[in-house]
């Protein structure tokens, strides 16, 4: 990993060389989330610079959005002499076109994350010096956990996100990227999907956020299981999870409260979105529950928990060790999360196959089977 740092190139070197910038498909996912700050870096160390948005959405509503001197839509974007241009495309299919349009046009490219690791700013919870240095710190042990894959795709899939991760070009993903359908569980059963559900699942959502997953396991198994447990302590999602799934008629038993491995209030960080989390010096405290002390029964597990999964599982060792679930897990909040996962799981399920898939052109939405 050490040899792909040194190769990337200097995105401030190419942008301190340019008249102008432009940024394609700002108002994408990930673009919206990060362009404020990145329009605020360059306005402050590239003073003259000319920041243009090439974006049909903004050309067509231009009040929606501050920071751009000029806004145009796609079809009017040639490049120029002495330009970047910024790939802020977040689907698989946006990216490619525009990374495809381009390298059409004048100018140098570069992928938004290598812009993002240029000025230091925060990926999903750490920042780029954070996450490339604990990636190369713990080199030996990304390359010992290959041999933990139970198939050749999750090896690729580790290989690619840590390219990605070291460089901050997506275009190491495109050939591992899975179809984000099939993230956790699909509808269709087949062996490329995930997880095979049955008739008979006692399935546990951790960090259920609104039922947004849990309304896909519904889905997915055809709306036939023995029983639902679903955790969520941000209050606001709590709400909306109430909302959405409380007339849903069957054993669906919805809690309020972290899972973690212990029965402590936790400091929370409610946001009412996908981010809230545990956290130190959160603005809320929440109940707290351990697996082993609430459930007996799980077949299949999924957790999305910001970084907080290895304490859900050393709260639930008994009950997964005697119940052997399936589970999804997310692993890629934090630099380290899938190696303290791992090393929790070869502890209290030591003989589980492992699978590794990735789900978005970014550093999210990397998930960990397990069964």
């Amino acid at each position: 990993m050490n040899d792909i740092a040194a190769l990337r190139s200097d995105p401030l070197d190419a942008l301190a060389k340019a008249r102008a910038v432009f940024f394609l498909a700002p108002s994408s996912h990930i673009g919206s989330i990060h362009m404020p700050q990145v329009l605020v870096e360059c306005r402050q160390r590239f003073p003259g610079i000319r920041l243009v948005a090439v974006d049909d959405m903004y050309h067509a509503a231009p009040g929606m959005v501050e920071g751009y001197d000029q806004i145009l839509p796609v079809a009017d974007y040639v490049g120029e002499p002495h330009s970047v241009a910024v790939n802020c495309g977040h689907l698989l299919a946006t990216w490619l076109y525009f990374d495809h349009l381009a390298k059409a046009r004048q100018g140098s490219v570069i992928d938004l994350p290598e812009l993002l690791y240029a000025f230091d700013m925060v990926l999903v919870y750490q920042n780029g010096k954070t996450t490339r240095a604990q990636t190369l710190e713990h080199a030996e042990r990304f390359s010992a956990l290959k041999r933990r894959f139970a198939d050749a795709h999750s090896v690729d899939t580790l290989d690619a996100v840590l390219r990605m991760r070291m460089t901050g070009d997506r275009a190491h993903l495109l050939d591992v990227i899975c179809p984000s359908e099939q993230e956790y569980f699909s509808m269709y059963r087949s062996e490329l999907t995930p997880i095979t559900l049955h008739d008979s699942e006692h399935y546990v959502d951790i960090g259920a956020y609104d039922g947004d997953t849990l309304r896909k396991f519904l889905t997915a198994a055809r709306h036939r299981y023995r029983s639902i447990h679903a955790f969520e302590p941000d209050p606001s999602n709590f709400a909306a999870l109430q909302q959405r799934m409380g007339s849903v008629p069957g054993p669906i038993f919805l809690h309020n409260q972290a899972v973690g491995n212990s029965d402590q209030p936790l400091s929370f960080s409610a946001k009412g979105n996908m981010g809230s989390r545990v956290e130190v010096g959160g603005d809320i405290q929440v109940p707290s529950v351990r697996l082993d002390d609430v459930l007996d029964e799980i077949t299949l597990l999924k957790m999305d928990v910001e970084g907080f999964e290895a304490q859900v599982l050393l709260g639930g060792a008994q009950v997964i060790g005697r119940c052997r679930p399936r589970m999804a897990i997310t692993c890629y909040h934090h630099a380290l999360d899938l190696l303290d996962i791992v090393a929790v799981l070869d502890r209290i399920y030591p003989d589980a196959r492992l699978r590794l898939r990735h789900y978005a052109m970014f550093f999210y939405d990397t998930i960990l089977y397990v069964e």
